[in-house]
């Protein structure tokens, strides 16, 4: 059995256009393979239910397509709930092996703004899987926030303030970030969209970040504090 870690990758982003199913569905199969390569092992990925007989009904993708049935529920919900495509999936494993993935729309007044949740029951083996991870995530998209954390530092509040976004082990952001205005990084990682730079990994820890760990949130916490000194840790709500 692996060890109860749990490491936590939530992406807020910005849409040029209203969210459509098609772009939930492209996302949660992003982050699949996300998953597939911070684990290294090939998922089976089921809808979500309110049993685990209900949760294992059915089947999301046939290879790197999304079954029809799967659309069809899909499309029926976003039906009901318009303009809102709330969609969760998960690998049917036990505590310890589970992960899932959410997709979350939380504004009717704003159908450009999602947040999508990774949870992995799983240390991760190496932090340059983690930032690969990122850059695949944040490929394609200009205006999204990504934090990537463990052992429950964000929900323990163990970040500076709750209400803001959080560095954890590390966080993307959509802005140029030198290494020499962040001393208190491990790494600071350019991130390029052709010959442009559009934005920049801060890791707060070389080795694996573990959020009971008083020196990591420690290290999260100074460069929180230097982020929201700069203008660049904003608020929950303006994400």
């Amino acid at each position: 059995m692996n060890e109860l870690f749990n490491t936590s990758i939530n992406i807020h982003s910005l849409n040029a256009y209203d969210i459509t199913v098609a772009d939930c569905v492209n996302e949660l199969y992003r982050s699949a393979l996300v998953i597939r390569n911070l684990t290294k092992k090939n998922q089976t990925w089921y809808l979500t239910g309110y049993s685990r007989k209900d949760a294992l009904k059915y089947v999301v993708f046939n290879g790197d397509e999304p079954n029809k049935n799967i659309m069809d529920i899909f499309q029926c919900h976003y039906k009901k709930n318009h303009p809102l495509v709330n969609e969760s999936i998960w690998n049917g494993q036990p505590d310890g092996l589970a992960c899932s993935i959410s997709h979350f729309m939380k504004f009717i007044d704003n159908p450009k703004k999602s947040n999508l949740i990774i949870d992995i029951d799983q240390m991760v083996m190496n932090t340059s899987d983690m930032i690969d991870s990122l850059l695949l995530l944040a490929e394609g998209k200009k205006k999204t926030w990504i934090s990537v954390d463990s052992k429950g530092y964000w929900y323990h509040d163990r970040n500076i303030s709750p209400d803001r976004i959080y560095v954890g082990w590390m966080l993307y952001l959509p802005h140029v970030v030198l290494p020499e205005i962040v001393p208190e990084a491990a790494k600071v990682v350019p991130v390029s969209d052709g010959e442009k730079q559009k934005g920049t990994i801060v890791i707060s820890t070389d080795e694996i970040f573990d959020g009971n760990n008083i020196e990591h949130i420690r290290k999260a916490n100074d460069i929180e504090i230097r982020l929201l000194d700069l203008g660049l840790l904003p608020l929950m709500t303006e994400l």
